[in-house]
């Protein structure tokens, strides 16, 4: 999702300033990296990262797919995009207490 489109959906009659890319500004986001894909399964709408070492059960990821070889996930390789509507939707869905 783009920065503009998360402040549409979070505020839609919100006034929005571009102000341009900053010095040091990430354009992209590293979310798994190649290490970690080794040790991570996709379940569908999510990955499950594993820890380096096994100290839990790892049985409760059995239907889980694990990531090819050299796999990176990065924000800029990402083939799933939310639009407004549907974070909205997930909004409404959150508990604040």
């Amino acid at each position: 999702m783009k920065i503009m489109d998360l402040a549409k959906a979070i505020c839609p009659e919100c006034k929005l300033e571009i102000t341009g890319i900053r010095p040091g500004e990430k354009i992209n986001e590293v979310l798994v990296s190649k290490d970690e894909a080794r040790r991570t399964v996709d379940v569908g709408n999510f990955f499950i990262i594993q820890p380096n070492f096994p100290f839990w059960d790892y049985k409760n990821w059995e239907n889980g797919t694990p990531l090819p070889d050299e796999y990176e996930y990065t924000s800029d390789n990402n083939d799933r995009w939310l639009s407004i509507d549907e974070l909205q939707e997930m909004i409404k869905h959150i508990k604040i207490e």
